[in-house]
């Protein structure tokens, strides 16, 4: 049987087109962007995601990780889901507030008891649920809950009560609710980008600031602030997010396998920070670092009045709810 041109160009281009298709389901490759070094607990975090995706979708996704702010800060990677420019952005809670001040009620001083509090409220469907829907509101998908570790105080000088901390520049997050917190601790709070930290204290122009046993050793920020308050102020929630609009785009058996793989690499990642920060201590310890325990007790009755600023709407409320609920 002979085929005319129109015919011949016609299966030609449907020819190409499935291969086009085909080629396209294989390399669906997702840029993640984060600010920590690439053996910390979010890059590891993120290196299973990629193996479990590419386990999941039969190696039709993976994810490649940009550790160290490479694709912009916290605030950047967002607005680069948002523009396009970056697939997924691991990003402390607080800084996510700025876009999404629903979630505000993780950035509560002492919302949660310890660690494992804050894993089994992460780990509840309910909790999850109410996140994930929050964050469809405002144009994201959740596609993981991380975290950022138990935060406590470095300085260059030792803080043994809360009264040390009075007028001290204490770097924050740009977080309305950590700058009220570290306000009713009698600090002078700096909003500062992370990636400014170490230089910001090296030069004096903050006293000190708020992290996990982790990142500051990690960083060795140690270098240039040796004394560590073991306050426990804040269990840090970091969501792991993408552009909703993007994540409608890929095929339906690549999303739910980037679901699936997110809770797993979520359970992962938090663990291994728990893991983390209990080791890191000890390596700061040798390092010189004076360590104090300070009373706890003044800490929680000062930032007691933040909650009502921060837990005002329905959607406040409800998630509050669900996180106390969970024991």
């Amino acid at each position: 049987m002979r085929f005319g041109p129109i015919a011949v160009a016609l299966s030609l281009a449907f020819a190409s087109t499935q291969m086009s298709s085909a080629a396209l389901a294989q390399e669906i490759t997702l840029k993640a962007s984060h600010n920590a070094n690439a053996d910390e607990p979010y890059g590891l975090g993120m290196e299973k995601m990629s193996d479990l995706l590419e386990d999941k979708s039969g190696g039709k996704a993976t994810i490649q990780v940009f550790p160290n702010a490479q694709l912009g800060d916290e605030m950047e990677s967002i607005q680069g889901t948002q523009m396009g420019t970056v697939d997924i952005a691991v990003t402390a809670n607080e800084t996510l507030v700025n876009f999404v001040p629903e979630l505000s009620v993780f950035s509560l001083p002492f919302l949660f008891k310890d660690s494992d509090q804050m894993d089994r409220a992460l780990s509840d469907p309910k909790v999850v649920a109410e996140i994930q829907d929050i964050l469809k509101e405002k144009g994201f998908h959740l596609v993981s809950l991380f975290s950022a570790g138990t935060r406590h105080i470095m300085t260059k000088k030792p803080i043994a009560s809360i009264d040390d901390l009075k007028g001290l520049k204490i770097r924050t997050m740009q977080n309305e609710a950590h700058l009220d917190t570290f306000k009713a601790f009698g600090a002078n709070p700096t909003p500062l980008a992370y990636t400014e930290l170490y230089g910001a204290l090296e030069t004096g122009v903050v006293d000190g600031a708020e992290a996990a046993n982790t990142n500051y050793y990690a960083k060795k920020f140690y270098e240039v602030a040796p004394d560590w308050a073991t306050v426990a102020w804040l269990e840090l929630v970091a969501p792991v997010i993408m552009g909703e609009d993007a994540y409608e785009a890929l095929p339906a058996d690549v999303q739910k396998a980037l679901d699936e793989a997110g809770l797993e690499a979520g359970t992962y990642q938090r663990k291994l920070y728990r893991e983390s920060d209990q080791a890191r201590l000890a390596d700061i310890e040798a390092e010189g670092v004076k360590v104090t325990h300070p009373d706890i007790a003044p800490f929680r009755a000062a930032a007691g009045p933040i909650m009502d600023k921060y837990v005002q709407s329905d959607e406040q409320k409800k998630l509050y709810e669900l996180i106390e609920a969970v024991k």
